[in-house]
């Protein structure tokens, strides 16, 4: 009995090493990750673990995303008008594959948070700086909206790319700004909408001109090309028997001499 006991502990003990074990130099790569292996004798392997269950020793595992991310982010900028602003920025990323080594050879065991709110944050909110610093704030709340977050996407792309970061899309928040610099963009607004207003019917009232004087120029066209018909009808035998058809309804008066006999000729 006695020997059975010691077989069921040793059993046990045995049992719980070989978990311990399992957990202990087994790694598993969750899905959408990719696993970065780090011994102390031999550095950083090259290959990438990928994702399941791998037996990786004593070495250290750090893992990074290669699906897509999705981070929200609030950055300070100043336009070229000198005016400060906070802009919501959220924008969508990946680690590249093939450059995940490389993720781990300039972050060392940093996770992919820390990554975040540190190096990726850095490198946006220089990339909203620089491209911020192209445009007044009118122009970044206003036509130019669009090119601004374009600007600032391909900024970004363009500075974490090398790294193994690659950046999907980036979506640009309406900045916000103090009471003061709201009222004075809500004028100029207003006025340029004044502005606009009044070029507009200025313009209806140039068509309106233009229209009438173009009718009254097609009326006088047309009154001149029917005069120019009647003249070319007439010819003297129409003359002529016009003159007869009024003698024979009217008569008519013959001044003789210097006008001291007349004589009125009636039918």
């Amino acid at each position: 009995m006695k020997k059975a006991i010691i077989g069921l502990i040793s059993g046990f003990i045995i049992l719980v090493a070989l978990v311990i074990g399992l957990f202990r130099f087994t790694e598993k790569i969750n899905n959408g990750n990719v696993g970065i292996r780090y011994s102390m004798n031999g550095g950083v392997k090259d290959k990438a673990l990928g994702q399941g269950v791998h037996f990786v020793g004593l070495d250290y595992v750090t893992q990074y995303p290669i699906r897509t991310q999705t981070v929200h982010q609030e950055v300070g900028l100043a336009t070229k008008d000198g005016k400060k602003t906070v802009v919501n920025i959220s924008y969508a990323y990946h680690v590249d594959a093939t450059k995940a080594v490389n993720v781990y050879k300039k972050f060392g065991s940093a996770d992919i948070l820390s990554i975040e709110k540190g190096w990726l944050s850095q490198k946006l909110q220089k990339a909203g700086r620089d491209t911020m610093s192209e445009y007044t704030l009118l122009d970044v709340m206003g036509s130019s909206s669009a090119k601004v977050q374009g600007g600032i996407l391909t900024a970004f792309q363009q500075s974490v790319e090398k790294q193994g970061f690659i950046i999907e899309d980036l979506s640009f928040g309406v900045p916000s700004v103090d009471a003061q610099t709201q009222k004075s963009i809500d004028d100029l607004i207003k006025a340029g909408q004044d502005n606009k207003r009044a070029e507009l019917e200025a313009k209806s009232k140039q068509i309106k001109a233009e229209a009438a004087a173009k009718a009254k120029l097609t009326r006088a066209d047309a009154t001149a090309q029917a005069n120019e018909k009647i003249n070319n009808s007439v010819t003297d035998k129409t003359i002529q028997y016009m003159e007869a058809q009024a003698r024979l309804k009217h008569g008519w008066v013959t001044t003789q001499g210097n006008g001291s006999v007349i004589t009125d000729q009636t039918k």
